[in-house]
């Protein structure tokens, strides 16, 4: 859904387009188009700029914000927040809405995680389709299990750089080595980008007093 600043640049864009058309004879379809074009751009920019590139994180949390109405974002920020009650909440929502399959287990796999619960769900991590998600579960429920040497092992295999570190920090916090778990997660966080840099930053506890 648009925001009205998003629906007032596409209306004034379109004004412009329309004005310019009329002046040089653009053809009709070529106007929509662009028009299109540009509601795509105007729609989709602000969700991928503050999901997968932003480092600001005080834009993240304003975007999430202004999306508690959706099922998704509203489980995110609730579980960066710590806020169990909301978590719960929108769990409920995103499998009312995703039924079973892939978006039901990946969710419910990473609520189990954050209720340090992963044993109960050692079958739905052996179902989740993506290698390197899979591997980061395993290696969190390793780590749950205090099998720290196969949590180890586990992130030496992990692909994904920010999910091999953030095991790392896992497993020296485990064995309660803080100076390495803070220097894992540092790692991590700056391996990461948007909304999971958001979530890290918010599970570290970074900026706390």
């Amino acid at each position: 859904m648009l925001s009205r600043s998003q629906f007032g640049i596409i209306l004034g864009f379109a004004i412009i387009l329309g004005i310019i058309a009329a002046l040089v004879d653009i053809p009709f379809w070529i106007l929509i188009v662009v028009i299109l074009l540009i509601t795509m751009a105007v729609s989709y920019l602000p969700i991928m700029i503050n999901l997968y590139i932003t480092d600001d994180m005080k834009k993240v949390e304003k975007f999430l914000e202004a999306r508690l109405n959706q099922p998704i974002f509203h489980f995110y920020y609730a579980l960066a927040n710590e806020n169990d009650f909301q978590v719960e909440k929108a769990l409920r929502d995103v499998r009312e809405k995703y039924k079973k399959g892939h978006y039901y287990t990946i969710y419910s796999v990473t609520y189990a995680a954050y209720k340090g619960k992963l044993i109960e769900e050692r079958d739905s991590i052996a179902q989740i389709k993506q290698p390197a998600l899979r591997v980061y579960y395993e290696g969190l429920l390793a780590i749950e299990e205090d099998e720290l040497d196969r949590a180890s092992q586990l992130a030496s295999e992990q692909k994904k750089p920010w999910m091999k570190e953030a095991i790392l920090a896992d497993v020296a916090g485990k064995r309660g080595e803080r100076d390495l778990e803070i220097k894992h997660q540092q790692e991590a966080i700056r391996l990461t980008q948007g909304l999971q840099r958001y979530l890290l930053v918010k599970k570290y506890g970074v900026g706390r007093p």
